[in-house]
């Protein structure tokens, strides 16, 4: 169980929600002097270089020492953007060489429980929005954010075979972030046949909420794809609490009863639901993406990490939760648009009679002098 890293690095990610869009191109220009980096593109000696369709940007943030209860570590931050209005922080520490298994656990646990990790990210991505915001199409902020740390292992004592060496050390308790108590048999078992592989030599594990990744060749395409699906993660979450957000905003409508005169010819309800219309457009053209992620990959493997991703991040199950939900809220829109039509619709006739009654006031006096005529 203390099979020593004597190479190996853990990727920090904190990603972000910014806005609708990021003009990809604009922010290359914005940030042509910050030492912006390539397009984010997966190749290796012996898989086929693949380029995903509008390849985010990464730029280089710099370094700082993070400062966790075992010590101060030095970590190097960069930052990608997605078209998608996301921006992606990765702080990038180096595992000091001789790292025991154990301690390695402890420092993942001390990394999770982190609060420097978080204000550190934080601060980099509002520095960053701040020098593309000219970029970014409707920009906002949303205080929700996904956090995630892939583990990867390049050298280790015993790194022989992949399959050997997870089976003497304890990847659960680094999984999971745990160094107090032992897990049980089954939950170790469940999170090891959960171990996908490429070779021979290499080994990926990934669960929801970290990743080990054994890449003697220090290759990072697979850490790439898991940050990728990270970024969807986030937008699925987006769309979800937005939905709640309008299902709410519409529940309050109809509790506000009748509209007032004044507003009849205004059908607030049709707001609400122009407005879902439009969010529902980008949710289908956000799911068709994400159906058609990676679907050109000449690197089947890399598919099978994605797939792999979704799964643990549970992507159909958001799916389905915003299918509902906008089911939910067309049905009720429908419902509330045609009451307030019908209310207009009674209006408009109760309008018409006084209408009426008014151009026949001049005729009833008319009638009522010819009849005081008579007598």
């Amino acid at each position: 169980m203390s099979a020593a890293i004597e190479k190996g690095s853990i990727l920090i990610h904190r990603v972000f929600d910014v806005g609708g869009e990021i003009s990809l191109s604009r922010a290359e220009r914005l940030l042509s002097d910050t030492g912006m980096g390539p397009r984010l593109k997966f190749s290796t000696n012996t898989r086929k270089a693949i380029i995903i369709k509008d390849a985010p940007l990464k730029t280089e943030l710099g370094g700082e020492n993070l400062k966790v209860p075992s010590g101060a570590f030095p970590v190097k931050i960069f930052a990608r953007l997605w078209n998608y209005g996301v921006i992606s922080i990765t702080l990038e520490l180096g595992i000091p060489p001789g790292t025991p298994w154990g301690g390695l656990v402890k420092l993942a646990a001390e990394l999770e429980a982190s609060e420097e990790v978080d204000l550190i990210a934080l601060g980099h991505k509002d520095t960053l929005k701040k020098q593309i915001m000219p970029a970014i199409a409707n920009p906002a902020d949303w205080d929700i954010f996904e956090d995630y740390i892939t583990y990867i292992v390049e050298k280790a004592a015993g790194l022989g075979n992949p399959r050997e060496f997870i089976n003497r050390v304890d990847v659960a308790a680094l999984i999971m972030a745990e160094d107090k108590e032992m897990l049980g048999e089954e939950s170790r078992n469940f999170i090891l046949e959960s171990s996908i592989q490429y070779s021979s030599t290499d080994l990926a594990i990934i669960d929801w909420n970290s990743a080990l990744l054994i890449e003697p060749e220090g290759q990072r395409d697979v850490a790439d794809v898991i940050e990728f699906s990270l970024t969807h993660l986030l937008e699925f979450r987006y769309y979800d609490e937005m939905l709640g957000r309008k299902l709410d905003d519409l529940y309050d409508a109809m509790d506000q009863k009748r509209e007032s005169v004044a507003n009849i010819f205004r059908n607030s309800y049709s707001d609400i639901a122009e407005d879902s219309s439009h969010k529902y457009m980008e949710f289908s053209e956000f799911l068709g993406r994400v159906e058609n992620s990676l679907k050109t990959v000449g690197d089947p493997y890399l598919a099978i990490v994605f797939r792999a991703s979704a799964m643990e991040f549970h992507f159909d199950d958001w799916r389905k939760s915003i299918s509902r939900k906008m089911e939910t809220l067309a049905q009720i829109s429908q419902i509330m648009h045609g009451e307030v039509n019908a209310r207009r619709s009674h209006w408009l006739e109760i309008i018409i009679i006084v209408l009426i009654a008014v151009e026949m006031i001049p005729m009833a006096a008319d009638l009522w002098k010819f009849l005081a005529g008579l007598i």
